[in-house]
């Protein structure tokens, strides 16, 4: 019989218990180490291979080795790569052949899988996440054959001062595209550092760039040239608004400045002056002037109306104090606008039509009807006329004119005869001149009648023939000033 041992517990129980957990344990340590086995497997592969769903600067390399995403980005990175260089006068191209452009894909690749964490992959198997991993700066991978760079970049300077025709010896000229004075493009080509140029098209190409622009920084200093293009560009800036009676007539822009500006073999910059009050008292002249011009018009009574070129009305620019004015804001250096000087302005600006206030007394020679109409476009006063007599060359001169002068009573005189004395000598109660005192309006007490066809076999010398009653009330109503329109 066996003892129990102290305790009051049987030996063979506590033994039995130990032995039966030991299959257990055994069996948790066998799958404990089939796990970590398993775990360390997957840090060892995916220290080698690209998780699933990543992606190396967009390009899907799941499962890929680092091998294999080496020589795709080495074939497809620089493949069918061609970079346009351009600026300071040049133009051409470079291909990847050109410049032996090449890629490192293996120390790419080797880059982007160390950012990837081979022991956490359970954790990114089981969320199943995408992650992109980027190379980082390109240029890092790439290498290229500098000499080829700079035997094109020669070439190409070559090539462009060649080009230059030697018509201008400054190598500045206008732009027209971009309103500037630049230095030609052999001009700029001859000042190219070629060696600066040079790295900075390796550098842009390094980093794969398609469109290479050279810029000042690779330019050798021209300060004259600077110099002179600084301060025609200056003068370009200063454009001028030419107003009449507020009203915007046109602008002096770069395009018609740069006419003016001339640039010498010394680089000094003029401003011809000569040239502005050319273009004022001629082009810009003919644009505002108004004064002798025919005009189409509506009066206020819906009538369609045109009055032939003459007359003394209307806008007439002093071209020469014009052309100052321009001269002064241009040198200046800022935008300005300016209000034309005249010789006689009007009431507004508009051309070919009507320029004068809604004020004005309208005589139709062809109706034999003369009516003024106010500001507000009402009719304050009309009367059937008698003008002058075309077939014995004595028409009332038609345009557009002013009251110039009143007289009550007046004696009109007409010119000399053969023997030297007055064709006529009328009294009139009421004169009113309109082409200075060789015709107005007045009253003809010669007369009993007006209007109609009378003008055509008893018309006036060329005056405007009115009643006793009508010539009072327009001489009364009219001041000197007034507008009077004369057509057909």
């Amino acid at each position: 019989m066996q003892q129990p041992t102290r305790g009051g517990h049987f030996a063979g129980t506590s033994e039995k218990k130990c032995a039966n957990r030991r299959p257990v344990i055994i069996a948790l340590l066998v799958i404990l180490a089939v796990l970590l086995a398993a775990y360390l497997g997957g840090v060892a592969y995916f220290n080698f291979y690209f998780m699933p769903s990543t992606t190396v600067d967009g390009q899907d390399v799941s499962r890929m080795g680092v091998g294999d995403v080496a020589g795709s980005l080495s074939a497809t990175r620089t493949s069918g790569w061609k970079a346009s260089v351009s600026g300071d006068g040049l133009s051409f191209e470079l291909t990847a052949a050109d410049v032996s452009l090449a890629y490192d894909g293996e120390a790419a690749a080797r880059a982007a899988i160390a950012q990837q964490n081979p022991w956490a992959w359970p954790v990114a198997l089981a969320q199943g996440r995408a992650q992109d991993l980027s190379t980082g700066d390109v240029s890092a991978y790439t290498s290229l054959d500098g000499a080829a760079v700079s035997a094109a970049l020669a070439n190409a300077v070559s090539v462009a001062t060649a080009a230059g025709d030697g018509t201008d010896p400054t190598g500045i000229t206008y732009d027209t595209e971009g309103k500037v004075y630049v230095a030609s493009d052999a001009a700029q080509a001859s000042r190219i550092d070629q060696a600066s140029a040079s790295q900075f098209i390796e550098g842009k190409a390094r980093s794969l760039a398609t469109s290479i622009e050279l810029g000042d920084e690779s330019l050798q200093g021209g300060e004259p040239v600077d110099a002179a293009i600084g301060t025609a560009n200056a003068m370009l800036g200063a454009t001028v608004t030419l107003t009449l009676g507020g009203t915007e007539v046109t602008t002096v822009d770069a395009d018609l400045i740069s006419q003016w500006i001339t640039i010498g073999s010394d680089l000094s910059v003029t401003l011809d002056q000569d040239a502005i009050t050319t273009w004022a008292k001629g082009d810009l002249s003919d644009k505002t002037d108004s004064v002798g011009t025919a005009r189409s018009y509506t009066r206020p009574d819906g009538v369609e109306a045109s009055v032939a070129a003459g007359g003394v009305y209307g806008w007439s620019i002093n071209g020469a104090e014009a052309a100052q004015g321009i001269y002064d804001d241009i040198m200046a250096g800022s935008p300005a606008t300016l209000e034309l000087p005249c010789y006689s302005t009007a009431a507004a600006y508009n051309p070919g039509g009507q320029d004068w206030p809604a004020r004005f007394i309208d005589v139709d020679v062809s109706d034999q009807h003369a009516v003024f109409f106010d500001s507000d476009g009402s009719v304050i006063w009309e009367a059937d006329v008698v003008t002058g007599q075309p077939n014995l060359n004595r028409s009332t001169t038609q345009g557009t004119w002013t009251i110039t002068n009143k007289e009550s009573p007046s004696t009109l005189i007409g010119p000399n005869d053969e023997s030297g004395n007055p064709q006529w000598v009328s009294h009139v109660d009421f004169w009113m001149g309109v082409v200075g005192n060789l015709m107005g309006f007045h009253n003809a007490p010669w007369r009993s009648a007006f209007g109609g066809s009378i003008y055509l076999t008893n018309g006036s010398h060329g005056c405007i023939n009115l009643s006793y009653e009508k010539g009072q009330q327009l001489y009364s109503l009219c001041n000197v000033g007034d507008v009077v329109i004369i057509h057909e």
